[in-house]
Protein backbone atom coordinates (compact mmCIF):
# COMPACT_ATOMS: atom_id res chain seq x y z
CA UNK A 1 0.00 0.00 0.00
CA UNK A 2 2.83 2.36 0.87
CA UNK A 3 4.53 1.65 -2.46
CA UNK A 4 1.25 2.17 -4.29
CA UNK A 5 0.78 5.46 -2.46
CA UNK A 6 4.24 6.65 -3.51
CA UNK A 7 3.61 5.59 -7.10
CA UNK A 8 0.34 7.49 -7.20
CA UNK A 9 2.03 10.64 -5.90
CA UNK A 10 4.85 10.26 -8.44
CA UNK A 11 2.43 9.73 -11.28
CA UNK A 12 0.45 12.78 -10.18
CA UNK A 13 3.59 14.95 -10.08
CA UNK A 14 4.69 13.60 -13.46
CA UNK A 15 1.25 14.26 -14.93
CA UNK A 16 1.22 17.85 -13.63
CA UNK A 17 4.71 18.50 -15.00
CA UNK A 18 3.83 16.94 -18.33
CA UNK A 19 0.67 19.00 -18.53
CA UNK A 20 2.64 22.16 -17.85
CA UNK A 21 5.20 21.24 -20.51
CA UNK A 22 2.46 20.60 -23.04
CA UNK A 23 0.72 23.84 -22.10
CA UNK A 24 3.98 25.80 -22.38
CA UNK A 25 4.69 24.16 -25.74
CA UNK A 26 1.23 24.97 -27.02
CA UNK A 27 1.54 28.57 -25.86
CA UNK A 28 4.98 28.91 -27.47
CA UNK A 29 3.66 27.41 -30.70
CA UNK A 30 0.69 29.77 -30.64
CA UNK A 31 3.00 32.75 -30.10
CA UNK A 32 5.28 31.58 -32.91
CA UNK A 33 2.37 31.11 -35.28
CA UNK A 34 1.05 34.55 -34.37
CA UNK A 35 4.48 36.08 -35.01
CA UNK A 36 4.74 34.30 -38.36
CA UNK A 37 1.30 35.57 -39.36
CA UNK A 38 2.27 39.05 -38.19
CA UNK A 39 5.49 38.98 -40.21
CA UNK A 40 3.58 37.82 -43.28
CA UNK A 41 1.33 40.88 -43.02
CA UNK A 42 4.00 43.51 -42.33
CA UNK A 43 6.87 45.01 -44.29
CA UNK A 44 10.15 43.73 -42.76
CA UNK A 45 12.05 46.97 -43.48
CA UNK A 46 9.71 49.69 -42.20
CA UNK A 47 7.50 47.58 -39.91
CA UNK A 48 4.41 49.00 -41.61
CA UNK A 49 1.52 46.80 -42.75
CA UNK A 50 2.09 45.33 -46.20
CA UNK A 51 -0.18 44.97 -49.23
CA UNK A 52 -2.05 41.98 -47.79
CA UNK A 53 -3.05 43.80 -44.60
CA UNK A 54 -3.77 46.97 -46.60
CA UNK A 55 -6.21 45.04 -48.80
CA UNK A 56 -7.95 43.54 -45.76
CA UNK A 57 -8.35 46.96 -44.12
CA UNK A 58 -9.57 48.56 -47.33
CA UNK A 59 -12.07 45.75 -47.91
CA UNK A 60 -13.50 46.30 -44.41
CA UNK A 61 -13.73 50.09 -44.81
CA UNK A 62 -15.20 50.04 -48.31
CA UNK A 63 -17.90 47.66 -47.12
CA UNK A 64 -19.09 50.39 -44.76
CA UNK A 65 -18.82 53.28 -47.24
CA UNK A 66 -21.92 55.34 -48.04
CA UNK A 67 -22.61 58.76 -49.52
CA UNK A 68 -22.42 60.23 -46.00
CA UNK A 69 -19.63 57.91 -44.79
CA UNK A 70 -16.98 58.23 -47.53
CA UNK A 71 -13.62 56.49 -47.62
CA UNK A 72 -10.48 57.94 -49.23
CA UNK A 73 -7.64 55.90 -50.71
CA UNK A 74 -4.30 57.64 -51.24
CA UNK A 75 -1.55 56.03 -53.30
CA UNK A 76 1.91 57.54 -52.81
CA UNK A 77 4.63 57.04 -55.42
CA UNK A 78 8.24 57.98 -54.65
CA UNK A 79 10.70 59.53 -57.06
CA UNK A 80 14.42 59.63 -56.37
CA UNK A 81 15.15 56.20 -54.90
CA UNK A 82 17.23 55.13 -57.90
CA UNK A 83 19.27 58.31 -57.68
CA UNK A 84 19.98 57.65 -53.99
CA UNK A 85 20.90 54.02 -54.71
CA UNK A 86 23.26 54.95 -57.55
CA UNK A 87 24.90 57.67 -55.48
CA UNK A 88 24.92 56.28 -51.94
CA UNK A 89 24.02 52.57 -52.17
CA UNK A 90 21.21 50.27 -50.99
CA UNK A 91 21.75 51.01 -47.28
CA UNK A 92 21.02 54.70 -47.89
CA UNK A 93 17.80 53.80 -49.70
CA UNK A 94 16.67 51.63 -46.77
CA UNK A 95 17.42 54.41 -44.30
CA UNK A 96 15.52 56.99 -46.35
CA UNK A 97 12.51 54.67 -46.64
CA UNK A 98 12.44 54.04 -42.90
CA UNK A 99 12.65 57.75 -42.15
CA UNK A 100 9.87 58.49 -44.63
CA UNK A 101 7.71 55.77 -43.04
CA UNK A 102 8.24 57.42 -39.64
CA UNK A 103 7.27 60.84 -41.00
CA UNK A 104 4.13 59.46 -42.63
CA UNK A 105 3.10 57.64 -39.45
CA UNK A 106 3.61 60.82 -37.39
CA UNK A 107 1.48 62.87 -39.79
CA UNK A 108 -1.28 60.29 -39.98
CA UNK A 109 -1.40 59.45 -36.26
CA UNK A 110 -4.59 57.42 -35.69
CA UNK A 111 -6.67 59.09 -38.39
CA UNK A 112 -6.04 56.44 -41.02
CA UNK A 113 -4.30 53.25 -42.03
CA UNK A 114 -0.79 53.39 -43.55
CA UNK A 115 0.93 50.56 -45.45
CA UNK A 116 3.94 50.01 -47.65
CA UNK A 117 2.52 48.62 -50.89
CA UNK A 118 5.74 48.01 -52.80
CA UNK A 119 9.33 49.11 -53.21
CA UNK A 120 8.55 52.77 -53.94
CA UNK A 121 4.83 52.93 -53.16
CA UNK A 122 2.82 53.53 -49.98
CA UNK A 123 -0.94 53.40 -49.45
CA UNK A 124 -3.24 55.18 -47.00
CA UNK A 125 -6.89 54.50 -46.14
CA UNK A 126 -8.93 57.26 -44.50
CA UNK A 127 -12.02 55.41 -43.25
CA UNK A 128 -14.35 58.35 -42.62
CA UNK A 129 -13.86 61.73 -44.31
CA UNK A 130 -16.18 64.69 -43.87
CA UNK A 131 -15.19 66.35 -47.18
CA UNK A 132 -12.63 66.17 -49.98
CA UNK A 133 -10.55 68.68 -48.05
CA UNK A 134 -9.60 65.96 -45.54
CA UNK A 135 -7.50 63.85 -47.96
CA UNK A 136 -6.35 66.98 -49.82
CA UNK A 137 -4.98 68.57 -46.64
CA UNK A 138 -3.32 65.31 -45.61
CA UNK A 139 -1.71 64.98 -49.04
CA UNK A 140 -0.34 68.52 -48.89
CA UNK A 141 1.19 67.88 -45.46
CA UNK A 142 2.79 64.67 -46.73
CA UNK A 143 4.28 66.42 -49.77
CA UNK A 144 5.68 69.19 -47.56
CA UNK A 145 7.19 66.65 -45.16
CA UNK A 146 8.81 64.62 -47.96
CA UNK A 147 10.36 67.80 -49.37
CA UNK A 148 12.72 68.01 -46.37
CA UNK A 149 16.03 66.24 -47.01
CA UNK A 150 16.66 62.80 -45.54
CA UNK A 151 19.71 62.24 -43.36
CA UNK A 152 21.91 59.35 -44.49
CA UNK A 153 25.42 58.33 -43.54
CA UNK A 154 26.99 60.00 -46.57
CA UNK A 155 25.15 63.28 -45.96
CA UNK A 156 21.64 64.15 -47.11
CA UNK A 157 19.34 62.89 -49.84
CA UNK A 158 16.17 64.22 -51.42
CA UNK A 159 12.95 62.48 -52.37
CA UNK A 160 9.80 63.69 -54.02
CA UNK A 161 6.46 61.94 -54.27
CA UNK A 162 3.23 62.10 -56.18
CA UNK A 163 -0.14 61.29 -54.62
CA UNK A 164 -3.24 59.94 -56.31
CA UNK A 165 -6.59 59.98 -54.48
CA UNK A 166 -9.82 58.05 -55.06
CA UNK A 167 -13.03 58.28 -53.02
CA UNK A 168 -15.53 55.53 -52.20
CA UNK A 169 -18.32 55.21 -53.19
CA UNK A 170 -17.88 58.15 -55.61
CA UNK A 171 -15.02 56.59 -57.65
CA UNK A 172 -15.68 52.91 -56.96
CA UNK A 173 -17.39 50.45 -54.66
CA UNK A 174 -14.78 47.68 -54.62
CA UNK A 175 -11.22 47.77 -53.21
CA UNK A 176 -9.73 46.75 -56.56
CA UNK A 177 -11.54 49.51 -58.41
CA UNK A 178 -10.55 52.16 -55.88
CA UNK A 179 -6.87 51.18 -55.84
CA UNK A 180 -6.77 51.07 -59.64
CA UNK A 181 -8.27 54.54 -59.93
CA UNK A 182 -6.06 55.98 -57.17
CA UNK A 183 -3.05 54.58 -59.06
CA UNK A 184 -4.25 56.21 -62.27
CA UNK A 185 -4.54 59.51 -60.45
CA UNK A 186 -1.02 58.90 -59.12
CA UNK A 187 0.23 58.26 -62.64
CA UNK A 188 -1.25 61.58 -63.77
CA UNK A 189 0.24 63.36 -60.72
CA UNK A 190 3.71 62.03 -61.51
CA UNK A 191 3.29 63.04 -65.14
CA UNK A 192 2.47 66.60 -64.08
CA UNK A 193 5.83 67.03 -62.34
CA UNK A 194 7.49 66.59 -58.97
CA UNK A 195 5.43 66.38 -55.78
CA UNK A 196 1.94 66.75 -57.27
CA UNK A 197 -1.45 65.65 -55.89
CA UNK A 198 -4.34 64.59 -58.11
CA UNK A 199 -7.86 63.31 -57.45
CA UNK A 200 -9.18 60.68 -59.81
CA UNK A 201 -11.19 62.04 -62.75
CA UNK A 202 -13.22 59.94 -65.21
CA UNK A 203 -11.11 60.99 -68.21
CA UNK A 204 -8.05 59.41 -66.58
CA UNK A 205 -9.36 55.96 -67.46
CA UNK A 206 -9.55 56.95 -71.12
CA UNK A 207 -6.08 58.54 -70.98
CA UNK A 208 -4.44 55.51 -69.38
CA UNK A 209 -6.18 53.04 -71.69
CA UNK A 210 -4.96 55.03 -74.70
CA UNK A 211 -1.42 55.06 -73.33
CA UNK A 212 -1.52 51.30 -72.72
CA UNK A 213 -2.69 50.74 -76.28
CA UNK A 214 0.01 53.01 -77.71
CA UNK A 215 2.69 51.23 -75.67
CA UNK A 216 1.51 47.83 -76.90
CA UNK A 217 1.41 48.99 -80.53
CA UNK A 218 4.77 50.75 -80.13
CA UNK A 219 6.43 47.49 -79.13
CA UNK A 220 4.94 45.87 -82.22
CA UNK A 221 6.01 48.79 -84.42
CA UNK A 222 9.62 48.52 -83.22
CA UNK A 223 9.60 44.74 -83.71
CA UNK A 224 8.38 45.17 -87.32
CA UNK A 225 10.49 48.29 -88.01
CA UNK A 226 7.64 50.43 -89.32
CA UNK A 227 8.59 53.73 -87.62
CA UNK A 228 10.69 55.53 -90.21
CA UNK A 229 12.73 58.72 -90.49
CA UNK A 230 11.50 61.60 -92.61
CA UNK A 231 13.84 64.42 -93.52
CA UNK A 232 13.64 68.16 -92.95
CA UNK A 233 16.11 70.35 -94.89
CA UNK A 234 18.73 72.38 -93.06
CA UNK A 235 19.39 75.68 -94.87
CA UNK A 236 22.44 77.89 -94.49
CA UNK A 237 21.40 81.52 -94.03
CA UNK A 238 24.78 82.58 -95.42
CA UNK A 239 24.60 80.78 -98.76
CA UNK A 240 20.81 80.27 -98.80
CA UNK A 241 21.45 76.66 -99.82
CA UNK A 242 20.47 73.29 -98.35
CA UNK A 243 23.47 71.92 -96.45
CA UNK A 244 21.87 68.83 -94.96
CA UNK A 245 18.78 67.16 -93.58
CA UNK A 246 17.49 66.46 -90.08
CA UNK A 247 15.97 63.01 -89.48
CA UNK A 248 12.58 63.15 -87.76
CA UNK A 249 10.69 60.01 -86.62
CA UNK A 250 7.28 59.40 -88.18
CA UNK A 251 4.79 56.69 -87.26
CA UNK A 252 1.68 55.86 -89.27
CA UNK A 253 -0.38 53.41 -87.24
CA UNK A 254 -2.91 51.18 -89.02
CA UNK A 255 -5.64 51.71 -86.41
CA UNK A 256 -4.86 55.15 -84.95
CA UNK A 257 -3.39 56.88 -87.98
CA UNK A 258 -0.55 59.37 -87.53
CA UNK A 259 0.88 59.32 -84.00
CA UNK A 260 3.10 62.38 -83.36
CA UNK A 261 6.61 62.00 -81.85
CA UNK A 262 5.69 64.04 -78.77
CA UNK A 263 3.23 61.24 -77.92
CA UNK A 264 5.23 58.06 -78.60
CA UNK A 265 8.77 59.27 -77.79
CA UNK A 266 7.99 59.93 -74.06
CA UNK A 267 6.33 56.51 -73.85
CA UNK A 268 9.42 54.93 -75.42
CA UNK A 269 11.58 56.72 -72.85
CA UNK A 270 9.43 55.65 -69.89
CA UNK A 271 9.22 52.00 -70.98
CA UNK A 272 12.90 51.54 -71.87
CA UNK A 273 12.17 51.20 -75.60
CA UNK A 274 13.98 54.38 -76.60
CA UNK A 275 17.38 52.77 -77.18
CA UNK A 276 16.00 50.10 -79.51
CA UNK A 277 13.90 52.70 -81.37
CA UNK A 278 16.78 55.19 -81.57
CA UNK A 279 19.25 52.61 -82.92
CA UNK A 280 16.69 51.43 -85.47
CA UNK A 281 15.96 54.95 -86.75
CA UNK A 282 19.64 55.89 -86.80
CA UNK A 283 20.57 52.85 -88.90
CA UNK A 284 17.84 53.64 -91.46
CA UNK A 285 18.82 57.33 -91.57
CA UNK A 286 22.48 56.48 -92.18
CA UNK A 287 21.56 54.06 -94.98
CA UNK A 288 19.36 56.72 -96.60
CA UNK A 289 22.03 59.43 -96.22
CA UNK A 290 24.70 57.35 -97.98
CA UNK A 291 22.77 57.95 -101.23
CA UNK A 292 22.87 61.74 -100.81
CA UNK A 293 25.58 63.99 -102.28
CA UNK A 294 28.63 63.90 -100.00
CA UNK A 295 28.29 67.63 -99.33
CA UNK A 296 25.05 67.07 -97.40
CA UNK A 297 25.09 66.27 -93.68
CA UNK A 298 22.71 64.26 -91.50
CA UNK A 299 21.38 65.69 -88.21
CA UNK A 300 20.01 63.20 -85.71
CA UNK A 301 18.38 63.91 -82.32
CA UNK A 302 19.40 62.05 -79.15
CA UNK A 303 17.16 62.22 -76.06
CA UNK A 304 18.51 62.78 -72.52
CA UNK A 305 17.34 59.28 -71.61
CA UNK A 306 19.55 57.77 -74.34
CA UNK A 307 22.52 59.76 -73.06
CA UNK A 308 22.30 57.94 -69.73
CA UNK A 309 23.55 54.83 -71.52
CA UNK A 310 27.36 54.92 -71.54
CA UNK A 311 27.39 52.39 -74.43
CA UNK A 312 25.49 54.76 -76.75
CA UNK A 313 28.65 56.23 -78.28
CA UNK A 314 30.03 52.80 -79.15
CA UNK A 315 26.72 51.78 -80.77
CA UNK A 316 26.57 54.94 -82.90
CA UNK A 317 30.16 54.50 -84.09
CA UNK A 318 29.48 50.82 -84.83
CA UNK A 319 26.36 51.68 -86.85
CA UNK A 320 28.35 54.27 -88.82
CA UNK A 321 30.90 51.60 -89.72
CA UNK A 322 28.20 49.08 -90.65
CA UNK A 323 26.35 51.51 -92.94
CA UNK A 324 29.46 53.16 -94.39
CA UNK A 325 28.31 56.67 -93.48
CA UNK A 326 31.12 59.09 -92.64
CA UNK A 327 31.08 60.37 -89.03
CA UNK A 328 32.23 63.77 -90.35
CA UNK A 329 28.88 64.14 -92.12
CA UNK A 330 26.94 63.39 -88.93
CA UNK A 331 25.66 65.96 -86.47
CA UNK A 332 24.17 64.70 -83.20
CA UNK A 333 21.68 67.08 -81.60
CA UNK A 334 21.07 67.12 -77.84
CA UNK A 335 18.83 69.33 -75.73
CA UNK A 336 19.69 71.44 -72.71
CA UNK A 337 17.79 69.08 -70.40
CA UNK A 338 20.66 66.60 -70.91
CA UNK A 339 22.84 68.88 -68.79
CA UNK A 340 20.47 68.95 -65.83
CA UNK A 341 21.02 65.29 -64.99
CA UNK A 342 24.44 65.13 -63.36
CA UNK A 343 25.39 62.00 -65.17
CA UNK A 344 28.94 61.35 -66.34
CA UNK A 345 27.64 58.97 -69.01
CA UNK A 346 26.48 61.87 -71.21
CA UNK A 347 29.92 63.50 -71.25
CA UNK A 348 31.58 60.14 -71.96
CA UNK A 349 29.29 59.51 -74.92
CA UNK A 350 29.81 62.99 -76.36
CA UNK A 351 33.60 62.81 -75.95
CA UNK A 352 33.65 59.44 -77.80
CA UNK A 353 31.60 60.85 -80.66
CA UNK A 354 33.72 63.99 -80.95
CA UNK A 355 36.90 61.92 -81.11
CA UNK A 356 35.33 59.90 -83.93
CA UNK A 357 34.72 63.12 -85.89
CA UNK A 358 30.99 63.54 -85.14
CA UNK A 359 29.77 67.10 -84.63
CA UNK A 360 27.67 67.86 -81.51
CA UNK A 361 24.97 70.53 -81.63
CA UNK A 362 22.82 71.94 -78.85
CA UNK A 363 19.17 72.04 -79.89
CA UNK A 364 16.71 74.61 -78.51
CA UNK A 365 19.40 76.60 -76.73
CA UNK A 366 17.90 79.18 -74.38
CA UNK A 367 15.31 77.08 -72.57
CA UNK A 368 17.08 77.91 -69.31
CA UNK A 369 18.08 74.43 -68.21
CA UNK A 370 21.86 74.58 -68.37
CA UNK A 371 24.48 76.90 -66.94
CA UNK A 372 27.30 78.29 -69.08
CA UNK A 373 29.87 76.19 -67.23
CA UNK A 374 27.90 73.05 -68.05
CA UNK A 375 27.68 74.01 -71.72
CA UNK A 376 31.41 74.75 -71.93
CA UNK A 377 32.32 71.40 -70.36
CA UNK A 378 30.69 69.57 -73.28
CA UNK A 379 32.67 71.45 -75.97
CA UNK A 380 29.77 71.76 -78.40
CA UNK A 381 30.23 72.33 -82.13
CA UNK A 382 27.32 74.74 -82.38
CA UNK A 383 23.99 75.61 -80.78
CA UNK A 384 20.58 76.38 -82.21
CA UNK A 385 18.71 79.06 -80.30
CA UNK A 386 14.95 78.87 -79.96
CA UNK A 387 14.88 82.62 -80.52
CA UNK A 388 17.01 82.67 -83.68
CA UNK A 389 16.84 79.35 -85.44
CA UNK A 390 18.94 78.65 -88.52
CA UNK A 391 16.68 75.72 -89.43
CA UNK A 392 13.84 76.34 -91.87
CA UNK A 393 10.75 74.25 -91.19
CA UNK A 394 9.31 72.71 -94.33
CA UNK A 395 7.19 69.71 -95.18
CA UNK A 396 9.05 66.55 -94.13
CA UNK A 397 10.70 64.84 -97.05
CA UNK A 398 11.01 61.09 -97.37
CA UNK A 399 14.26 59.46 -98.38
CA UNK A 400 13.04 59.30 -101.97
Amino acid sequence: MFVAFLLSIGLTIFGVRRYRELADGTEARTITEREVRDLARHDPLTGLPNRRLFDDELDLCVGLATDTHQVAVLMLGLDGLKRIKDTHGHAAVDKALCELATRLADILCKDGFLARIGGDEFGIVLPNISSLEDPANLARRIVASAADSFAIEAGAAELSLGIGIAIAPLDGVTPHELVRRAERALYRAQGDGRSRVRFFEPDMDVHVERRINIERELRSAIATDIIEPHYQPVVSLVSNRIVGFEALPRWENKTSGHIPPDVFIPIAEETGLINALGDQLFRRACLDATAWPKTLSLAFNISPVQLRDSALGERIISLLEQTGFSPRRLEIEITESAFVERNGAAKTVIDELRQAGVRIALDDFGTGYATLSQLLSFRLTRSRSIAASCRISTTALTAG
